[in-house]
């Protein structure tokens, strides 16, 4: 690694949103292999001993600035894995309640700027790194996400502004975008009758991604691409790249 390569080297303390379960987990789980300390903030607890959770609703700004000064005081915090969300409703647009679509905005888009702001409100000059998890519907149409969708390319736009504002401080912001995932998110849309077939046959790999695919790409993106600012990868399969 060269010089200049080292001084970009967040602090070895990671913040996870959303770490109880799915992506988070598995994001925790591969922080935890490298030796990295891990804090998880969700209102479920945290699986994993050698962790500390903080139960914090990430829509209310006080709370996740008190958080983060907690996870503060236990060491310097280098990262944020923005990792926390609610699935939509999955229906049309003329059928989705307006007060469930602005849950969503408030929680995939306020939430994420709130921990964010709370992270780089702390860093004081020395490098940080944050990683957002967009979707695979924030790119093109979809029928039945008129409120998912549009709030994870919402959340990606917003990666994006902070990342070019933020980079003279030392801070990059990137996303991943993940394709479907076997996550318990997608098992609900299966009980409620979504084909996961069809989703395979679309698919260029031919199967959805484990958790930990996901995660890798999240932790390349937070610790080793020190020149990658602002970008949003999609981890899919080959999903977006499909011309039919």
């Amino acid at each position: 690694m060269m010089p200049e390569q080292a001084q970009d080297r967040p602090a070895d303390h990671v913040v996870v949103t959303g770490g109880a379960s799915g992506i988070g987990d598995a994001v925790v789980r591969l922080l935890r292999e490298r030796g990295l300390t891990v804090t998880v903030f969700d209102l479920s607890p945290s699986a994993h001993d050698d962790v500390s959770s903080e139960a914090v609703d990430l829509r209310d700004e006080a709370a996740v600035e008190a958080a983060m000064e907690r996870a503060w005081q236990r060491a310097p915090v280098g990262g944020v894995v923005v990792c926390h969300g609610i699935r939509g409703a999955y229906m049309p647009a003329l059928e989705i309640g307006l007060d469930r679509l602005r849950l969503l905005y408030d929680v995939h888009v306020v939430g994420a700027l709130a921990v964010s702001r709370a992270l780089v409100r702390r860093l004081d000059g020395e490098p940080g790194s944050i990683v957002m998890v967009s979707s695979t519907t924030a790119y093109r149409g979809w029928a039945n996400q008129a409120d998912y969708g549009p709030a994870k390319a919402a959340e990606r736009q917003l990666m994006e502004n902070l990342a070019v504002e933020w980079a003279p401080l030392g801070v990059r912001v990137n996303a991943v975008a993940p394709g479907h995932t076997l996550t318990p998110m997608v098992q609900e849309l299966v009980a409620g009758g979504y084909d996961l077939a069809a989703v395979e046959r679309r698919t260029p790999r031919g199967r959805l991604a484990d958790p930990e695919e996901i995660a890798a790409a999240i932790i390349w993106l937070l610790r080793d691409a020190t020149h990658v600012i602002g970008q949003c990868l999609p981890v899919d399969g080959g999903w977006t790249v499909v011309g039919r």
